[in-house]
């Protein structure tokens, strides 16, 4: 019993410690402060930034911000909740079988509850 107890302690410093050691994330939209935007510029990140945290590789460096034009049109498309909406409503199977997925996890949500209750 002590040990359960004192498990979730000690994964919690375990993980603190070995974050110390790890590179920043790739969070460059967090380096730089809030400006206003032009309605052509969609990164956060002017061209020519390096991105740090974000190389994979251990010889690699970490890789440089490019021009908006440069990357493809639907990476752009990601975060925008209308557009994603849009494609979903495109695809009424697509749109079925997450409706279904989230009624299933409900229901396991549910039925674990009700277990925890016996």
């Amino acid at each position: 019993m002590v040990r359960q107890l004192m498990k979730p302690t000690y994964t919690r410093n375990i993980i603190r410690w070995a974050r110390s050691f790890s590179t920043p994330p790739c969070c460059s939209f967090l380096a730089y402060p809030a400006r206003a935007r032009d309605e052509t510029e969609l990164s956060s990140a002017p061209a020519g930034t390096r991105l740090r945290g974000c190389n994979i590789l251990k010889s690699g460096q970490d890789p440089e911000a490019l021009p908006d034009n440069e990357y493809p049109d639907w990476l752009w498309e990601l975060l925008d909740d209308e557009a994603q909406k849009r494609k979903l409503d495109a695809d009424p199977e697509k749109k079925a079988r997450k409706e279904w997925r989230k009624k299933n996890r409900e229901k396991i949500k549910q039925g674990n509850f009700l277990k925890t209750m016996r």
